[in-house]
């Protein structure tokens, strides 16, 4: 998402009445993805705003 391409990480994902759960397990995620950042990545890809929008998945 937000990190490296050299994290391997498992991503599920679960669809809720109201949004999504998102589950993202592997060896170094935790490194690559600190908690403000993937907050800041998926606001961005609901907004579509600059600067993170660029770096999310379409």
């Amino acid at each position: 998402m937000c990190g490296s391409n050299d994290v391997k990480c498992d991503v599920r994902v679960i669809e809720l009445e109201d949004g999504y759960q998102v589950q993202i397990t592997g060896g170094n995620v935790k490194d690559a993805l600190k908690p403000e950042n993937l907050k800041k990545c998926i606001e961005a890809c609901c907004s579509g705003e600059a600067p993170f929008k660029d770096i999310c998945p379409r």
